[in-house]
């Protein structure tokens, strides 16, 4: 399966990632197909084609990992809500959605504004329009990221910007 998401001029909409979940996101593609996973194509394409962003650069109206999203699917009347989320951290589908669903995939580092499309499960085409990446009003206090983010920028990691450790030359 392959993504055929173009914003209005036809083209795909720009995906940004954070650096720290680069390596991750691309092992999970990488192991989905692998494992013929029907999203793992989909979603190693959008990772690759990805700008990839120190963790704290990240423009401010990008869907991320572990944080929320509002969108329409199909031009819904109704919008949506979840958090994006690894699928190994998947606890309440209410809440969460699994960057290794369909939709999930296709969120990953879109902008509000911008549209893609997708496939579902089934094979059927779809798209999705992101709408905001803030928690909805009455949303449950799930973790605090904000505040964590904001202690990281306040002690900055010795090693540097979205280290990984020492690596070898």
């Amino acid at each position: 399966m392959t993504s055929l998401g173009f914003n209005m001029a036809g083209q795909l909409p720009p995906i940004i990632i954070a650096r720290r979940d680069y390596a991750r996101l691309e092992r999970l593609a990488t192991n989905a197909v692998r494992e013929r996973h029907t999203v793992g194509r989909f979603l190693l394409s959008e990772i690759r084609r990805a700008v990839v962003f120190d963790t704290n650069n990240i423009p401010d109206g990008v869907t991320r990992i572990n944080e929320w999203v509002t969108y329409r699917v199909d031009g819904s009347r109704q919008s949506e809500s979840r958090v994006l989320v690894y699928p190994d951290e998947l606890r309440n589908d209410q809440i969460g959605l699994s960057v290794l669903s369909p939709l999930g995939a296709a969120l990953l580092g879109v902008s509000i504004g911008h549209r893609i499309k997708f496939f579902s499960n089934e094979g059927g085409p779809h798209s999705v329009i992101v709408e905001d990446v803030r928690a909805p009003t009455g949303a449950p206090l799930l973790f605090p990221l904000k505040a964590r983010r904001k202690a990281a920028r306040a002690f900055p990691d010795p090693h540097g910007p979205d280290d990984d450790g020492p690596q070898v030359a």
